[in-house]
């Protein structure tokens, strides 16, 4: 009889010791059972069998020598033979076990550690859990069903149309992640409906409309006033902070850029001889080069005299970076006789330069938009931040016209900027075609 296959006793089995390597046995007395051993000499009892019709056997653990008896593990074994003769995966029982016990709160946590997701976007993730979702943390995923999302879609609806659909967005995403995570050895999942359908099914999504505010070109000039009174009266009384925050909503408005990716936009980043900044690990997980526009320049430039932290928009305590920007903006607003949101100001820039003929890629560079895979000419359009820094100025000198602040000098000074761009070859070019 081979050295690995032997009728089981007790005293057998615990005389065995690991040689160094995974090492299996087989009883003799029930075949079938066997007894796993790994390098570190940890035992388990494993029934190891084939399914009627299916050419792989199948492994099932049925617990670990000797905190589980030799009787008792054959009594195991026996009750999984049967299932197995039945053409029964076992392992497919205890999978169904396990999804069926998971509650929501665990399929949650499950997602945030199996996706690569940002600070931010976590924070939205838990606050809809917390703030609508925290009476069904202990329920099972599978007792969720189409009836308990359409009230649940109705009851927040009544309170907020955007978080109602919010709210829903989530549940799918998590039942999505549910039915691939959750899946039966032969690879069909256990969450195979996604309660959450019942919304499309009965057309009930609240489908609340993209958002159109903006500042008009008649509300530039109050809302720059306003905000470079507020910024001067901040400098006056050494109000650091807002002065702060004054240049940073400014900087929003002549770039259109998003308010995360700026506040922590450290000096390392920021190169004034080439009149450049960095933005790394932006939404769309891409670093993106911008250039300076004369505005940035002399926002760059005040940033300096106020330095307090390795960040532009720094603050002296804290993480060192400013936070929500949001009572400053409302005094500024409030003096204006206006009322927007940092997401209005990015509205408010793209429309500026649309309206003026910024081209379509050249835009969306501007305002870091990921460009649809499908579009094939995108992806041979490679702009630097050198080729947006014309299109860029444009657009800043267009809102400065409009709210009336570019005189002569401005200009000059734009085209100066402008020209410190060009190549021997292209000043020689336009000097050549002003000429003629």
């Amino acid at each position: 009889m081979s050295d690995t296959k032997f009728r089981f006793t007790e005293l057998s089995l615990e005389k065995i010791e690991s040689n160094g390597k995974r090492t299996r046995f087989f009883d003799s007395f029930l075949p079938g059972l066997i007894l796993d051993i790994t390098k570190a000499g940890r035992k388990s009892f494993r029934v190891y069998k084939k399914i009627p019709g299916r050419a792989n056997p199948v492994s099932v653990t049925l617990g670990y020598f000797p905190s589980l008896s030799l009787e008792a593990a054959r009594r195991m074994a026996r009750k999984v033979m049967a299932d197995i003769a039945d053409g029964i995966n076992p392992n497919d029982t205890k999978r169904q076990f396990r999804a069926a016990s998971v509650t929501l709160i665990e399929a949650f946590n499950a997602f945030l550690e199996a996706r690569s997701l940002k600070p931010i976007t976590v924070r939205g993730y838990e606050q809809t859990m917390n703030c609508y979702l925290t009476d069904w943390h202990s329920k099972r995923l599978a007792d969720i069903n189409q009836s308990m999302i359409l009230k649940r879609h109705r009851k927040i609806t009544e309170q907020s149309r955007a978080q109602a659909d919010l709210t829903m967005r989530v549940m799918r995403a998590l039942y999505n992640f549910a039915k691939a995570e959750y899946k039966s050895s032969e690879g069909r999942s256990l969450f195979p409906d996604n309660p959450v359908d019942v919304l499309s099914e009965k057309r009930v999504w609240n489908k609340v409309k993209r958002k159109t505010t903006r500042l008009r070109r008649s509300q530039l000039k109050p809302f720059l006033e306003a905000l470079n009174k507020i910024r001067d009266e901040a400098i006056m009384y050494r109000q650091n902070d807002r002065v702060a925050f004054c240049d940073y909503i400014e900087f929003v408005t002549f770039t259109g850029l998003r308010k995360m990716e700026l506040l922590q936009l450290p000096w390392s980043q920021v190169f004034m001889e080439d009149k450049l900044y960095f933005l790394k690990d932006t939404k769309n997980s891409e670093d993106v080069e911008f250039p300076m526009t004369t505005k940035l320049v002399e926002i760059f430039e005040r940033r300096k005299e106020y330095k307090v932290s390795p960040y532009v928009f720094g603050k002296a305590t804290g993480k060192g970076w400013l936070t929500e920007p949001k009572k400053t903006l409302a005094k500024i607003c409030e003096l204006a006789d206006v009322q927007i949101t940092l997401h209005d100001l990015r509205r408010t820039f793209t429309s500026i330069a649309e309206s003026n003929s910024v081209s379509g890629y050249r835009l969306k560079r501007l305002l870091n938009h990921l460009t649809d895979q499908s579009d094939v000419t995108a992806g041979y359009t490679i702009l630097t931040a050198e080729e947006l820094r014309e299109p860029a100025q444009h657009v800043v000198d267009k809102m400065e016209e409009y709210a009336g602040f570019l005189d002569d000098d401005d200009q000059l000074q734009s085209i100066k900027l402008l020209l410190t761009t060009f190549s021997k070859e292209q000043k020689l070019e336009l000097l050549s075609s002003l000429m003629n």
